[in-house]
């Protein structure tokens, strides 16, 4: 077996020109990995195109064009699409207990439009405040919290409890309203309230 400090060193390999060919092919292999937006494939393709640029005397611009056309293409073709995929992971979010702060975070991250963002908070629900309390009452499920807890230790986390609520973007209110359940069968009411986001 070869010493590790002996093996040759991997050829780099050279850049390939981003035809649209080469383009819609790097798409596709993306694409059977994850779902994504327009600006997270735009990122992606320009990101794969960057060493080329150089190589080939391209113009940074007409680049980006030219992966804009092929997204297009994808669009029109339904493999992208933007209001679905973020209207998915808001509601995958909501379910793994995320406050609508950190999903409005997140969608921002998947650099889709105003419009798509809110869209995707619309669709969980008009009551912004009951979802983030099922959100919590899922998160201190998870976490074990409140009720989950010896109730003689209880006043003792409490405080530690709200911090970590508050840094995953619950209010006051809806951090200490839920914490301050004085049993299981508490948190499971609220998680299977009106807002149906738990898991039945």
């Amino acid at each position: 077996m070869q010493d590790g400090d002996n093996q040759k060193p991997k050829k780099q390999r050279k850049p390939k020109e981003p035809t649209a060919r080469w383009l819609r092919n790097q798409a596709l292999r993306y694409l059977d990995r994850f779902a994504t937006s327009t600006g997270k494939m735009h990122h992606h393709l320009f990101r794969k195109s960057q060493p080329a640029l150089a190589l080939f005397d391209l113009d940074e611009a007409e680049l980006r064009a030219s992966i804009d056309v092929e997204i297009a293409k994808l669009v029109d073709s339904g493999f992208i699409n933007d209001q679905e995929y973020a209207a998915s992971k808001a509601r995958i979010m909501a379910k793994q207990g995320k406050s609508l702060n950190q999903i409005r975070r997140k969608l921002m991250d998947l650099e889709v439009s105003e419009d798509i963002q809110e869209a995707a908070i619309s669709g969980l629900g008009e009551d912004s405040e009951g979802l983030d309390m099922v959100a919590a009452a899922l998160y201190v499920r998870k976490r074990k919290f409140g009720p989950y807890k010896p109730e003689e230790s209880r006043q003792a986390r409490w405080e530690k409890e709200m911090s970590s609520l508050a840094r995953n973007g619950f209010s006051y209110t809806v951090a200490s309203v839920v914490l301050a359940k004085e049993s299981i069968e508490g948190i499971e009411e609220v998680i299977f309230n009106d807002a149906g986001l738990g898991e039945r």
